[in-house]
């Protein structure tokens, strides 16, 4: 039996002295009302109401457990108000970064979530393209990912970016001067870059880019910073980074002559999201760890 449903029932035909008047309170027909305040009765081995042609009245057990009845009624509204407001503290913002942000980074993108959402933060890495997919799924709140992409429905923010430097194995002639990097002179090398899967718009812009520059440099595949260190110091390649502190033996950074090859990050979120305090509070955390990197629309 329902205990609390019963008790309802209860202190409803209680107050309207009718099981008509209590069924339309409480939409439902008549008879399960009237069946549910029996088995409540059969239940507590006492009879409750007095029925008669005009109505229902109590009885004096029912006058007695009137009162009681609608107190476990109201202890039961605030334990699941209480329940819901430990559920709503519980309850996990889910973001995603792409992995060439800074550890730095994303742990300033985790905290901005935590100010301004409280509650838990859970971080996920991939790439641009399973990124986007799991929040046009509803699988993450937001995320930060590269631009270009393709976002369908997604909302998005102005796009940040991240000074960038090369990554040079120390063997290589171009890391010998100690002066910024012409992008032709690593002729020979080929680019340690994530796979194109990861994120095609932005993979084939920074080819045609390097290309344009006088760069036709095959692509290697490097699902992040890691492993585009090691093809580097292996001397099989050359890198972009945007973390000023990824270096190792047999690499060497140097600065990228002309114009910059930044890192572009922007916030999507779904359209549905009315509320964009935390997609804002995400992007001015981006824009701090940019420092001086340049902000477009």
């Amino acid at each position: 039996m329902d205990l609390l449903r019963h008790l309802e029932f209860f202190v409803a035909i209680a107050e309207e002295e009718h099981f008509g008047r209590a069924a339309g309170r409480l939409g439902i027909a008549q008879p399960p009302l009237s069946q549910g305040l029996q088995r409540l009765e059969r239940s507590l081995g006492v009879v409750l109401v007095e029925r008669s042609p005009r109505g229902v009245r109590l009885n004096a057990a029912g006058r007695d457990l009137l009162p009681r009845a609608r107190a476990l009624l109201q202890d039961a509204e605030d334990l699941r108000r209480v329940a819901a407001t430990h559920g709503a503290a519980a309850a996990s913002l889910r973001v995603g970064t792409v992995p060439q942000l800074t550890a730095r980074g994303a742990t300033a993108v985790a905290t901005a979530c935590q100010s301004e959402a409280g509650g838990l933060v859970e971080m996920t890495t991939a790439s641009t393209t399973e990124l986007v997919d799991a929040v046009t799924a509803g699988q993450l709140d937001l995320a930060v990912v590269i631009h270009p992409a393709l976002l369908g429905a997604l909302r998005s923010g102005p796009v940040v970016r991240f000074e960038t430097a090369l990554l040079v194995p120390a063997a290589h002639p171009a890391a010998r001067s100690g002066e910024p990097v012409a992008i032709r002179s690593l002729r020979g090398l080929r680019m340690a870059i994530p796979p194109r899967s990861h994120g095609t718009a932005a993979h084939d812009l920074l080819l045609d880019t390097l290309d344009q520059r006088g760069l036709v440099a095959p692509a290697l595949s490097a699902p992040d910073d890691r492993a585009a260190l090691v093809l580097v110091a292996t001397g099989r390649a050359f890198a972009l980074t945007a973390d000023p502190d990824l270096t190792a033996p047999g690499v060497q950074r140097r600065a990228v002559a002309g114009d910059p090859l930044p890192l572009r990050l922007r916030v999507v979120w779904r359209k549905e999201a009315a509320d964009t305090a935390v997609p804002d509070a995400v992007l001015s955390a981006l824009r701090d760890e940019a420092g001086d990197g340049a902000v477009a629309s």
